[in-house]
């Protein structure tokens, strides 16, 4: 009788065990290894409104964001088929229905009249965590954060002041892009049991990156140089590649972060430099890394906190910086307005940065989270809901996989606010046209 029982309770304790790790496996299984988003479509019934707030309401600026994305939509081949996840639909067709949006905008409907409108026109998809769980699923999967077009004081020239040089991409920066070799077959043979599992991408389903590396002069790619290298040990000086110099370290490298900037020259001329390519070395959160070493919580990391921590300890400043290896290298524009990755203008509240190869370009999306609310002096008080039809037509460096969505701001103080202090979960949408 004593025998079974300690059977009994081994089985139990080796059973609630093997109960935890698939708990936590399965749990976690689908967003470690999620590359693609999960869209569902939304019946009629379930839409969300469009609108938070009537002052989100601005037809105006939903029409020059419109116009501009259609711009980018009228250059595709009309053959050409852009993913939506759930259905594949030609750029001609995306165009042309955004098109009689942008004609229906001009009649100056209400919110109810246009959402009437976009149900006529669109089926509508959520972005929705795909836990294998179904009580593990979170009803905010998305972190919603900003971004905004900085100011900077720069030079035509280094001297004394002006000291810390942007760089234009260098021409030793090549792009591989893995997808185009057969590595399928070599994947197959050096681990040939991934053809047998139960779960998990298939070897047909495999998708394999680009990557960013430097050619060498025996004709090897190994990989770029890093942050350290090119700021720190000169690795790209003499080479004629500066664009300009900026006045401030600290700024240098928040710019890269934003990914285009406004620079003031000492004449009063001002140069707008944008994204140019990077470095291809992983990025790395200077924010993270200050809660990691206990410099600032959690709960404190904005931007305007970093760069306070920054200005406090100047002589910590080479050391955090180095953390995050990713480079940005940027040319100048011929527009004062910030461009998308798709080489058309940006439009404040209008534009989102998703992951290039998760969701479509292009796209006309609905975004659904909370929006910052500041005192007259410039303090953060709280938070209102806010949800807003927007177009997708960037990306960024950190904005990876199916949860990530960075909000296009402005180029003004208040943008610069609102996207410093923006970490918000939400839910995000896309419309796919009928």
């Amino acid at each position: 009788m004593q025998f079974r029982r300690r059977y009994v309770l081994a089985f139990m304790f080796f059973s609630g065990l093997t109960a935890l790790i698939v708990i936590v496996f399965f749990g976690n299984y689908s967003r470690s290894v999620q590359l693609q988003a999960n869209l569902q479509v939304i019946s009629e019934n379930e839409w969300p409104e469009l609108f938070a707030d009537p002052d989100d309401f601005n037809l105006s600026a939903l029409s020059l964001a419109l116009e501009r994305n259609l711009d980018y939509l009228r250059k595709l081949p009309e053959d050409r088929e852009i993913d939506y996840g759930v259905a594949k639909v030609r750029a001609d067709k995306v165009f042309l229905v955004q098109n009689e949006l942008l004609t229906f905008l001009q009649q100056n409907p209400d919110a109810h009249e246009l959402r009437q409108f976009l149900k006529s026109k669109f089926k509508l998809l959520e972005s929705v965590s795909s836990s294998l769980l179904p009580w593990m699923r979170d009803d905010k999967p998305v972190l919603f954060t900003g971004y905004y077009v900085p100011t900077l004081n720069g030079s035509l020239e280094p001297d004394a002041g002006y000291r810390y040089p942007l760089y234009e991409k260098p021409d030793d920066l090549v792009v591989v892009d893995l997808g185009k070799f057969n590595l399928k077959h070599q994947v197959q043979k050096l681990w040939p049991w991934l053809a047998g599992l139960p779960f998990g991408p298939q070897l047909a389903e495999l998708k394999f990156p680009t990557l960013r590396g430097r050619l060498q002069e025996n004709g090897k790619v190994v990989p770029y140089y890093s942050r350290t290298e090119i700021d720190y040990e000169d690795k790209l000086k003499g080479r004629d590649l500066e664009l300009l110099w900026v006045d401030d370290e600290t700024d240098r490298f928040f710019l890269q972060i934003q990914g285009s900037g406004l620079v003031r020259l000492e004449n009063g001329d001002t140069v707008m430099v944008g994204y140019s390519a990077a470095n291809g070395q992983p990025y790395r959160s200077i924010g993270g890394w200050l809660i990691r070493q206990g410099l600032l919580t959690r709960a404190e990391v904005s931007m305007p906190t970093i760069r306070a921590w920054l200005k406090t300890h100047p002589e910590r400043r080479e050391e955090v910086f180095k953390v995050n290896p990713s480079y940005v290298f940027f040319h100048k524009l011929k527009t004062k307005a910030a461009l998308g990755c798709y080489q058309v203008p940006v439009t404040a509240h209008h534009s989102i940065a998703t992951d290039r190869k998760v969701f479509p370009g292009g796209a006309l999306a609905l975004v659904a989270t909370e929006k910052p609310i500041f005192s007259p002096a410039g303090e953060l008080t709280g938070w209102r809901r806010y949800q807003q039809l927007v177009l997708n037509q960037d990306t960024g460096g950190a904005i990876k996989g199916p949860f990530r969505v960075d909000l296009y701001c402005g180029a003004d103080q208040a943008a610069e606010q609102m996207a410093g202090v923006m970490k918000q979960h939400g839910r995000l949408f896309f419309f796919v046209p009928r």
